[in-house]
């Protein structure tokens, strides 16, 4: 099975992470963990879309996340990203046919 899970550094995501090292360390499982650094729309001056994070920050939570799932005995791989991140986190499952996406709770409910 390949596993792949979404991380900001958040504590939704901290739970995400672990539920992945979980489902791993049950059963023969790949685990990677993926970043991304999102797009903003571009102002009325500007050739493009810029970024909306931190590239190096992004970096540090991934090194964070790998390193969570090593202490849990979980070996993983990781993927940086630029982009909107709920696209690109699909796009990234589909490029690597992995089997399931973890990602955080945010705790918005109905209408929000």
């Amino acid at each position: 099975m390949k596993i792949l899970v979404a991380y900001d550094g958040s504590e939704p995501a901290g739970h995400a992470l672990m539920r992945a090292g979980q489902i791993a360390q049950r059963g023969d499982a790949e685990v990677t963990v993926i970043s991304v650094v999102p797009l903003q729309a571009s102002g009325p001056r500007s050739a493009g879309p810029i970024m909306g994070g931190d590239i190096e920050e992004h970096g540090r939570e991934l090194d964070e996340a790998i390193a969570k799932l090593k202490e849990a005995g979980v070996e993983a791989s990781r993927i940086e990203a630029v982009g909107h991140p709920a696209e690109s986190i699909v796009d990234e499952a589909e490029r690597g046919n992995f089997d399931l996406i973890v990602v955080g709770h945010r705790g918005l409910h109905g209408v929000q």
